[in-house]
């Protein structure tokens, strides 16, 4: 961001920017965005827009960015609130939560997945990883003391990105010959498979 909003009345600018974003990529796509859409449907000026971002991709990044924090800090709580659970049980509820969220907020992340190619090494996706990233360690840590913390990082990483890929590539509209049920437990499986390797 160009300017970080210090009072009320400019924070309230920049979220009514970021949401008219949201809005203006779910109505015509994430690569029709444009400053003055985003100006038409927040009724701020684009001026004042360009007093806090340089343009539209700098605003796109900062709501990237906010989203992937909430989605990291919802499944955050989701799986640390949930002691009395396996891991049989957390690991296809963590990724049922991943369906959820990637159909929510009015196909606004199924967009941005199919655009995923020009974010996946921005700070928003460096947000989500990381998030991801501390659940698996939290998450396995409980499940497999043993483990060192080099075998619980590598774990973890593979597990993350290869459950997210696969989650994105189906969420992102293409036809499969599976449900999304089936391809939860498969997924699931696999996570399990794997951990006891």
């Amino acid at each position: 961001m160009r300017k970080r909003p210090q009072q009320q009345r400019a924070k309230k600018i920049v979220d009514h920017i970021l949401e008219a974003t949201q809005i203006c990529i779910v109505e015509q796509g994430l690569l029709q965005v444009t400053t003055p859409k985003i100006a038409e449907k927040s009724g701020v000026s684009v001026g004042s827009i360009y007093q806090y971002f340089e343009n539209k991709e700098e605003i796109i990044q900062e709501l990237l960015s906010r989203k992937s924090d909430q989605l990291g800090l919802a499944l955050k709580q989701i799986v640390m609130t949930q002691d009395q659970l396996s891991l049989e049980e957390i690991i296809p509820m963590s990724i049922q939560f991943g369906f959820d969220t990637m159909k929510s907020d009015g196909g606004f992340f199924n967009e941005v997945l199919k655009n995923w190619h020009g974010y996946n090494h921005s700070d928003a996706a460096h947000v989500l990883e990381k998030h991801f990233l501390e659940i698996g360690m939290y998450l396995f840590s409980r499940f497999f003391p043993e483990w060192n913390f080099e075998t619980l990082k590598n774990k973890s990483f593979v597990i993350i990105n290869s459950t997210l890929f696969t989650m994105m590539r189906y969420v992102s509209g293409q036809d499969f010959l599976i449900t999304e049920q089936q391809l939860k437990q498969e997924i699931s499986k696999m996570i399990l498979s794997y951990l006891d390797a």
